[in-house]
C-alpha cells in the first residue's frame, strides 16, 4: 500500500514539474527586450544644450492595445546625440510581437542659449512615433527615437514641438 502512494505522489510532482516548467519556458519564450534610445538632428543658432526630461514610454500593437512603461525619470542633453552615441533610457521587457506606435513622454524641456538655462513649454506631452516594429523573443530590438531640434525647438516662443523620426539598428 505505501508504494502506491509513493507511486501516486512521485506521479504527482512530475506532472506539477512538467506543467510548472512547460509554462515557465513558454512564458518566457514569449519575451524579447527592447532599448530605446534617443537622439537629435544638429540645431542652429546659439543654442548649446537642449535638456529633455523623460518620464515614461507607451507602446501599442494591435493585439493588445497600449501598455505603458515606467522609466526612471531622467534628463539628457540631447544635443550633439547621433544614432552611434545615442543616449540609452531604459531596456524594457515586453511580450515579442509587431508594435505598431510609441509614445515617449516627456516632463520637461530646458534650453541652454548663450549661457542661459530657459524652460520651454511642451507643444505636446509626448514625443509620437508611428512606425511599425517587431520585438523577436529572446532577443533585443534596439530603437532610437530622432529629434529634429531645428523643428522641435521654437526659440522666440519658448515652445519645444516633438517632431521626431525612428531608427532601428
Amino acid at each position: 500500500m505505501k508504494k502506491a502512494y509513493v507511486g501516486i505522489i512521485l506521479a504527482v510532482v512530475i506532472i506539477a514539474g512538467g506543467y510548472f516548467g512547460y509554462s515557465y519556458y513558454n512564458s518566457a519564450s514569449n519575451s524579447g527586450n527592447m532599448a530605446i534610445a534617443v537622439a537629435d538632428a544638429p540645431v542652429s543658432g546659439n543654442v548649446s544644450a537642449v535638456y529633455i526630461t523623460f518620464s515614461s514610454v507607451a507602446l501599442h500593437s494591435n493585439s493588445s492595445g497600449w501598455q505603458n512603461y515606467s522609466l526612471t525619470t531622467q534628463t539628457v542633453n540631447i544635443l550633439g546625440l547621433t544614432a552611434t552615441n545615442a543616449s540609452l533610457l531604459s531596456n524594457i521587457s515586453l511580450h515579442a510581437g509587431t508594435y505598431t506606435m510609441i509614445r515617449l513622454y516627456i516632463t520637461k524641456v530646458t534650453v541652454e542659449i548663450l549661457g542661459a538655462n530657459i524652460s520651454f513649454s511642451l507643444q505636446a506631452p509626448f514625443a509620437f512615433i508611428n512606425h511599425p516594429f517587431t520585438v523577436s523573443a529572446h532577443s533585443t530590438t534596439e530603437i532610437v527615437i530622432d529629434f529634429n531640434l531645428n523643428q522641435d525647438l521654437n526659440l522666440n516662443a519658448k515652445i519645444f514641438t516633438p517632431s521626431v523620426g525612428f531608427t532601428m539598428q
